[in-house]
């Protein structure tokens, strides 16, 4: 890998296409990329971030997000599985702008960026793995919805064979899933999610939920912010708040996010029939992620799989106590018993059990908060982690 300071073989910043499909608002990928575009080192790197989105996504907003940070941004139109017209304006796209790297975030991109290789053979094709969910056969509806899934997994994984190596991923977890779906270990790098701790900060935020919501002390607020998916088992958290409140009737639960299409509607209806429409709400998507985090007397995420999640990240940097299933790269971020407690997926007695512990104990929460602050400052900063990833573009572009 290059010096620090380094950067392509004509002594010219690298340039690089950071390529990604999402929808709506995006989630803990698209912060990443979003804000690593603002802080790279010009001298070393020239990004141009490139979303594809779908044309009946009239929600989508990471256009004005790139807006608002003003960074290099574009997106084009990915109208089906797969869209040749979009593959020959990316590469269009890549040769007006003379990009030297495109970096690749997931499945449908790392799909495109083969395609776009196999046309432009110096183009140097590296990817970054957020998730590589492991289901089996009982998760699914059916076994052709299984078969699906395991198929979908093979040719991910041969694509990212077809990629630089090495693949990066965010978590060892993540990394161990990949090695056993079939790539060198060797060809595996972890280079862990970060935060930027002066911008995630109690300093200057009004909790504002508390007031929407009407909650005043000594009602307490646990709450969670995810894209609504059958990945983050929400119906785990309708069970855990319905228990909590069992023991604890002054409580409040809240739930911040977005799905893909008209999941929001289907799991208010869902809250709505199980009785708890009065314990539990959703807000839908929301910017105001810093006054949401501040609203929290708990944060709970019940997810069935994760890589390295940023909303824990969030939280813990906005000095909120975290109680957390132990899937993916989370007990690598979160210290059980140190800066929060973890239990297993799906597991509604540990996972009650364990809200109910903080609830009923302030001082635990406050010596939790503090100390999931201090590690994300200690072992997950944002600025380091892009600029470890300048070294990746460098490596990339001189291994062509």
């Amino acid at each position: 890998m290059k010096a620090r300071g380094q950067v392509s073989r004509n002594g010219l910043p690298v340039r690089v296409l950071d390529l990604r499909g999402t929808y709506k608002g995006g989630g803990g990928p698209d912060k990443t990329i979003l804000n690593s575009a603002v802080l790279h080192d010009r001298q070393r790197v020239d990004v141009l971030v490139c979303y594809l989105r779908q044309p009946q996504d009239t929600e989508f907003q990471i256009a004005g997000q790139a807006a608002r940070l003003k960074i290099r941004y574009q997106d084009l139109v990915d109208r089906c599985f797969l869209d040749l017209q979009c593959v020959r304006e990316l590469e269009r796209l890549i040769r007006r702008e003379r990009i030297e790297v495109v970096h690749t975030h997931d499945d449908k991109t790392s799909l495109y960026g083969y395609l776009l290789k196999r046309r432009m053979p110096r183009l140097a094709l590296m990817h970054t793995c957020h998730s590589h969910a492991e289901y089996g056969r009982e998760h699914f509806l059916s076994f052709h919805a299984y078969l699906s899934f395991l198929l979908r997994k093979k040719i991910i994984i041969q694509l990212l064979k077809r990629h630089a190596k090495p693949v990066l991923t965010i978590s060892e977890n993540t990394k161990t899933r990949l090695v056993r779906g079939g790539l060198s270990g060797q060809d595996v790098a972890v280079l862990y999610n970060g935060i930027d701790t002066s911008f995630w900060s109690r300093q200057s935020v009004t909790p504002v939920l508390r007031r929407e919501l009407g909650i005043d002390a000594p009602c307490l607020l646990v709450g969670t912010v995810a894209r609504i998916t059958y990945d983050k088992d929400l119906p785990t958290f309708y069970e855990v708040a319905r228990r909590v409140q069992e023991r604890l009737p002054a409580i409040r639960f809240v739930i911040v996010g977005d799905g893909y299409g008209n999941e929001l509607a289907e799991a208010r209806q869902q809250v709505d029939a199980l009785g708890l429409s009065g314990l539990i709400t959703f807000t839908g998507h929301r910017q105001d992620l810093k006054e949401v985090y501040a609203s929290l007397d708990l944060f709970l995420m019940t997810s069935r799989t994760e890589g390295l999640p940023n909303t824990v990240l969030e939280a813990m940097a906005m000095k909120v106590p975290v109680v957390a299933t132990n899937v993916g790269g989370v007990p690598e971020l979160v210290q059980d018993q140190v800066t929060g407690l973890l239990a297993g997926a799906g597991d509604v007695a540990s996972l009650s059990g364990a809200v109910l512990d903080l609830l009923q104990d302030s001082n635990r929460r406050q010596v939790y908060a503090a100390a999931g602050r201090q590690r994300i400052m200690q072992s997950f900063d944002f600025l380091q982690r892009v600029r470890a990833m300048e070294d990746f573009y460098a490596q990339f572009t001189c291994c062509r």
